[in-house]
């Protein structure tokens, strides 16, 4: 560990920052995990996208339908493709506390930087029974908790999250719900104490130049994003600089693929699918590895892979791989 126990939240507030992003995990078509896949799409968002940091086995890494061991496999393979070049967050949600404690500690011991846990999904439904969860959790290990508020689970309020915040080692919070007054709520509550992200990518302008924010924890950024091409980079880069002129034109240029994830993605678990299969179809069209989901996702047809590609292909991204392949082709 780079950090005391106590040391979590000032930890946090040095490294929480920047773009981060969110894969998926990449499994083989027996289903089992595919390593080399897995590798390979880190490495092109450390080296290619030039992301600040990663966090791995989330939801859109279908965390639900793989076994810890699994789970672990893939905190290790994250810490042997990053040799200490960018910041790791483990997933480590789990229902029963003990597991969620296990996963949590081989982190840990992998040297990873910190976990986000999911706030549980069956029978935390007030306040104390939250609270005891991550007690118990936080009580088993030393490494910096991220916390997962979502819509989906019983919701951390302003008052729970000033709570949690008085557990030494609770040092982030990544804010999955899709309305802004709570998370003005929540960041009046603890920003101070703990770094807040919002999970979306749309709002991260505002929210880094009015709100304050300096973390953006999302998929986007390596679905937006090719060699070449890095359109959340650079607007983030702008406006921190000051030029919020050309942070905005930047951004502005992103609403065409917005528009694109809003139909194929839609955002906070809404909709009738969970979209894993759409984000590893767009990631296959773009040069990454992709592969197969697990149940209970299911796969798309393949006339929703046909128009996929074609709104794709007229927001230019796909012509921005091609010809960022074929710049790496040529400096090669």
């Amino acid at each position: 560990m780079k950090y005391k126990k106590h040391e979590a939240k000032e930890y946090a507030k040095s490294v929480l920052k920047g773009v981060w992003t969110a894969l998926p995990t990449s499994f083989t078509a027996d289903h089992g995990l595919d390593e080399t896949g897995i590798a390979a799409n880190l490495e092109h968002c450390i080296s290619k996208l030039n992301i600040d940091g990663h966090y791995c086995v989330g939801n859109v890494g279908e965390f639900w339908a793989m076994t810890n061991e699994e789970r672990m496999r893939v905190h290790e393979i994250n810490v042997e493709v990053t040799k200490g070049r960018v910041p790791l967050i483990a997933g480590c949600h789990h229902q029963n506390p003990y597991e969620a404690a296990k996963l949590a500690q081989h982190a840990q011991d992998a040297c990873i930087d910190f976990v986000i846990i999911l706030t549980p999904y069956v029978a935390a439904r007030n306040d104390d029974a939250v609270y005891e969860y991550y007690r118990f959790v936080a009580e088993r290990v030393d490494i910096g908790i991220i916390l997962f508020n979502t819509e989906a689970t019983y919701p951390i309020s302003p008052r729970l999250a000033q709570r949690l915040a008085t557990i030494p080692n609770i040092c982030g919070f990544k804010q999955g719900v899709s309305k802004p007054q709570p998370t003005i709520s929540l960041r009046e509550a603890i920003g101070k104490e703990v770094e807040v992200s919002v999970a979306d990518e749309t709002p991260w302008l505002y929210n880094l130049g009015v709100m304050g924010d300096r973390w953006l924890l999302n998929y986007c950024p390596h679905l937006y994003q090719v060699p070449g091409y890095l359109p959340v980079n650079d607007y983030t880069r702008a406006a921190l600089a000051g030029d919020m002129n050309a942070a905005t034109e930047i951004c502005r240029s992103l609403n065409p693929l917005r528009a694109v994830l809003a139909k194929w993605i839609p955002g906070y678990g809404s909709g009738t699918r969970f979209a894993i299969a759409e984000q590893k179809y767009w990631m296959e069209l773009i040069g990454m590895a992709g592969g197969p989901v697990r149940a209970p996702c299911a796969e798309m047809s393949a006339e929703a892979k046909a128009e996929m590609r074609a709104d794709l292909e007229a927001t230019g991204l796909l012509a921005k791989a091609a010809a960022g392949k074929k710049s790496e082709r040529r400096a090669a």
